[in-house]
């Protein structure tokens, strides 16, 4: 991937030997070309949209760059139109944007770099499963409602049953209140939002009270708390404000909280959270740490640890084919959902229900 040169004119793809329309019409046939094709386009496009890269030390000293800098964004745009217009005819076109009013899809948030694929597929066992998923953010996410986009986003795409206008109506994306906070404890809610930027936060505010006091044993049943945080500020600020890359949103910790039980004499047993995965900003990669409890989430979801750990590597490789090949959109989200559903997503392991 990545062979740039042959994505415009005068690069290594034969386009400068005097016949450019024949060899351009070559290489939107050959699969090989098309593809490399593609890829930078779409490099040249996520160049274009999230930064604006200064010229470096060994450029910013040379003529092209100190006399022609608005010319230049200009001939890089003529060449990114030209370079998609090619690609119509080379191959599939670029993802479409979500449907107006759409939030973003499970493999959306994955392309997004708020989860990878590997935490989405233990979230969607555990959303499948019917345990409940919380989404704590800060207060400006919150009321800015990217918080409660995610929660859309993922109950849509994991739960079929309930679908995009179940959520809308059910107003998942709205803060937690007294009410809604005991139907997601007791499993009449799939999910909500709440403003806190800690698993002890959030524990603190539902439990305090008033307004909600819920109960150690309650608090117990939170499920899958996904803390969101945005990305820090660039350390050398833009000159131009409209040009700073945009700050990401990710999960910096996912928590699963385990649920009150009671051993073999009836005495309860209540466990503190465990960690399933964290954003490591200096690697920037999600650290994962679930394996330490997959057998008390299988043993809780009536499977066995060996058959929902291949489970979840299988739907783990599937997401990330989705994200890989741009297909966010919810139904088609929903398509593959609904394929596991009814069994086929199920090939590794002998736990299949």
């Amino acid at each position: 991937m990545g062979d740039a040169p042959d994505a415009h004119p005068g690069g290594a793809g034969g386009l400068t030997d005097g016949r450019p329309a024949r060899a351009a019409r070559r290489g939107r046939r050959d699969p090989a070309c098309a593809a490399r094709r593609m890829s930078a386009a779409r490099d040249a496009a996520l160049a274009a949209h999230t930064s604006a890269t200064p010229p470096t030390s060994a450029t910013r000293h040379t003529g092209a760059t100190r006399h022609t800098g608005g010319a230049a964004r200009a001939e890089a745009a003529r060449r990114l139109r030209s370079a998609a217009m090619d690609d119509l005819s080379a191959g599939p076109p670029l993802p479409v944007p979500a449907a107006p009013g759409e939030p973003p899809s499970l493999v959306e948030l994955i392309r997004r770099g708020a989860l990878d694929a590997e935490l989405a597929a233990l979230i969607w066992v555990l959303v499948e499963g019917r345990i409940p998923v919380v989404v704590a953010a800060p207060g400006a996410l919150v009321e800015r409602g990217v918080a409660g986009e995610v929660l859309r986003g993922l109950i849509a795409s994991l739960r079929p049953d309930v679908g995009l206008a179940g959520v809308d109506a059910a107003n998942l994306a709205a803060p937690i209140a007294a009410r809604t906070a005991r139907e997601l404890v007791h499993g009449n809610r799939p999910g909500g939002v709440a403003r806190a930027e800690s698993l002890q936060a959030l524990r603190h505010d539902l439990g305090a009270s008033p307004p909600l006091g819920l109960t150690d044993d309650e608090l117990s049943f939170l499920g899958c708390v996904l803390v969101l945080a945005e990305d820090p500020p660039a350390p050398i600020a833009a000159a131009d404000p409209l040009m700073a890359p945009a700050r990401a949103v990710r999960v910096m910790v996912a928590h699963y909280v385990r649920p009150l039980h009671r051993d073999g004499h009836g005495h309860p047993q209540l466990l503190g959270p465990a960690v399933l995965a964290t954003w490591d900003p200096e690697r920037l990669a999600f650290e994962h740490f679930a394996w330490g409890v997959l057998p008390e989430i299988a043993a809780r979801l009536g499977r066995r640890a060996g058959d929902l750990e291949a489970d979840l590597h299988h739907r783990r490789d599937d997401l990330g084919g989705l994200a890989s090949a741009g297909v966010t959109a919810l139904d088609e989200v929903g398509r593959l959902v609904a394929g596991y559903r009814v069994g086929y997503g199920r090939a590794h392991g002998s736990g299949a229900h």
